[in-house]
């Protein structure tokens, strides 16, 4: 079965650190429709749907996300569920999770908990579920949105690309070695629909285009070899941080995601 993290990829990718001044994303909610891929092209899955929520709080940003396919089974259509909930603040130095998954209602997994990273950018995630397990962050580890909101910046001074560590707690692990790669948007992407009645949320932003691979901690056998990635993602993302379309690719398999609804949500009121 095709075993695909949920990360949007509007909310994953950074450098070190996110400056006082960065522009905030715009708070917004978006569906997507979904495929299977099978080797990078459509696959003969049934469609499912990707929901996704970005809220911003007086204190940092709310994440909501949730997907759902539908994957053939030895005895007929299996469907897959996969939620998360994250709040990070604006700081980019506390990060909140809560990660499920289900199969035909069934839950399968669940992980959840706290991580803080220190002044020094080191520190420590705390594993509620599975309780009593913790995850050190090494200096230089990345929550979602702080990482998102860099590689924007990144695009936007003329960049093509980074390297990064990222954590969001979907495993009990160390973070992963992210490689990006900011380019053009290619052609046959470069008129992916604006949703009607969503205007304007992407009025005047441009658009990025990047791909990226995320690398797991190598082992002590493995010493310093990263080897290969164990996913790639690519994406087309507005400078607001609002995603249009997405990839995600593991082994032979993967999805491939366009937008097909979008509304603005209220911004809070802070003193």
């Amino acid at each position: 079965m095709l075993n695909v993290r949920l990360l949007s990829t509007a909310v994953l990718l950074a450098g070190l650190a996110v400056p006082a001044v960065a522009q905030d994303f715009a708070p917004h909610r978006a569906i997507y429709s979904v495929i299977t891929l099978d080797k990078g092209k459509p696959g003969d899955g049934v469609p499912g749907t990707y929901a996704y929520e970005l809220r911003l709080t007086c204190d940092g940003y709310v994440v909501n996300q949730r997907l759902r396919l539908e994957i053939p089974g030895a005895r007929g259509m299996v469907v897959s569920e996969q939620q998360s909930q994250m709040t990070e603040s604006r700081d980019g130095k506390k990060l909140r999770f809560e990660h499920r998954s289900t199969t035909d209602g069934r839950q399968t997994s669940l992980l959840k908990g706290d991580a803080l990273l220190g002044d020094d950018g080191s520190g420590q995630a705390r594993f509620t579920e599975p309780e009593g397990q913790t995850v050190a962050l090494p200096a230089g580890t990345l929550f979602p949105v702080a990482m998102a909101r860099e590689t924007v910046r990144q695009a936007k001074a003329g960049e093509s690309g980074f390297d990064a560590l990222f954590f969001y707690g979907e495993k009990v692990k160390p973070p992963q070695s992210v490689n990006i790669v900011i380019g053009k948007v290619p052609k046959r992407l470069a008129e992916v629909k604006i949703p009607d009645g969503a205007e304007q949320l992407a009025d005047g932003r441009s658009r990025i285009y990047y791909r990226a691979g995320f690398f797991e901690a190598p082992s002590k056998e493995q010493g310093q070899t990263q080897g290969e990635p164990a996913f790639e993602m690519s994406s087309i993302t507005l400078d607001n941080g609002v995603e249009l379309y997405g990839t995600h690719e593991e082994s032979d398999g993967g999805i491939e995601y366009r937008i097909t609804r979008l509304e603005s949500l209220p911004k809070p009121e802070c003193k």
